[in-house]
């Protein structure tokens, strides 16, 4: 029985999926920006457009009978035609591409990568085509279809029923007038497509997104083997550590051997201080530890004549608040200092 994907992709996971060019994207809201930014380029470009069709038709009117068309004058004519079709067209082509672009880039970033259009068998599959056609995705597609096409009818429907009167009296109205009253009713019921494509637009990319991040989770073996990959086998970790702490313990009893003083409390905590005058301005902790560790730490004192001085209260106090390797803190330096001098009458040396 194959185990179950519970688990949240994790960023390695995620940053593969991206190099593949999976990301949760939707043509769909790229489309309807770039509808919206044509829409937007052709309302503030409209004038524009008007008087650049204008002198496209007062030109070939004007050139009616005068300009022969043969094969020699037709590259010319095409020429005008782009040149004003391209005054008129640019704005809302400009605002259509920069609106696709900034949605695409706002949805899944910049992810430039060669993956997708490597050949892979499995997309000429049968099989992989029929469950493609028949997974959720593809009735979710086919859905948004059908939805797009009712939503689009029924808005359509409903702006011109409520302007029937205005749509039947533009035949009793002049040239002008009813080109400006059919260009103001396109332009509302381009808006309000507008609005409903992006609607149905915004819905697909949600689904898009519930879609990626369903197909990015893991199952807890894909979770574990990516830890192994990334960290490393937790048992060679584990010694790892191991080995690490007994270098640790290793160093700290070679530098039992040149302490000045081990402080104690009887059985459970052993401090070991080093004092050079020379040095350091106060006494440096250079091993410590509790039970089994303070036990080796009074057997190694011991054995290189290192004196003990049982102290509970200083053996607690550094042990709780000085790491290895740190000086102790002012507060501590009367009762450590106290022990050193006590040390330095019985062995004859000075007291600093």
């Amino acid at each position: 029985m194959a185990e179950e994907r519970t688990e949240q992709a994790t960023p390695r996971r995620r940053e593969e999926a991206r190099k593949r060019g999976e990301v949760a994207r939707s043509a769909e809201l790229a489309a309807a920006a770039a509808l919206l930014g044509a829409l937007l380029g052709l309302r503030l470009g409209w004038h524009g457009a008007v008087a650049s069709a204008a002198e496209m038709i007062r030109l070939c009117l004007r050139s009616a009978g005068l300009w022969p068309l043969t094969i020699q004058s037709t590259p010319e004519l095409l020429q005008l035609a782009l040149h004003h079709s391209a005054e008129m067209l640019m704005p809302a082509a400009a605002l259509a591409c920069a609106a696709a672009t900034a949605v695409n880039l706002a949805q899944g970033g910049l992810a430039i990568t060669p993956y997708p259009l490597a050949p892979r068998w499995r997309r000429i599959s049968v099989s992989e085509g029929f469950r493609r056609m028949f997974s959720l995705r593809g009735y979710f597609a086919v859905l948004r279809c059908l939805v797009k096409l009712a939503a689009v009818a029924v808005v359509t429907f409903c702006y011109l029923r409520s302007r029937w009167e205005l749509v039947l009296g533009l035949a009793q109205q002049s040239a002008l007038g009813a080109g400006q009253g059919m260009g103001a009713l396109l332009w509302g019921l381009l808006i309000r497509v507008a609005g409903v494509l992006l609607a149905v637009a915004l819905a697909d990319y949600l689904f898009q997104r519930h879609q990626h991040e369903k197909n990015l989770r893991m199952t807890r073996h894909e979770l574990r083997e990516e830890h192994k990959h990334t960290e490393g086998d937790p048992l060679l970790r584990a010694r790892l550590r191991e080995r690490q702490r007994a270098l640790a313990r290793h160093r700290m009893l070679q530098a039992v051997k040149k302490a000045t003083v081990v402080v104690v409390n009887p059985v459970e905590v052993a401090v070991a201080l080093r004092y050079e005058v020379e040095r350091t301005p106060a006494p440096v902790v250079v091993a410590k530890g509790q039970r089994l560790m303070a036990g080796r730490i009074r057997s190694e004192a011991e054995k290189h004549g290192v004196p003990i001085i049982p102290n509970p209260d200083l053996a607690r106090a550094l042990y709780r608040s000085v790491p290895v390797g740190r000086q102790i803190p002012p507060e501590l330096y009367q009762a450590v200092a106290e022990i050193i001098a006590f040390i330095y009458r019985l062995t004859g040396r000075q007291v600093a």
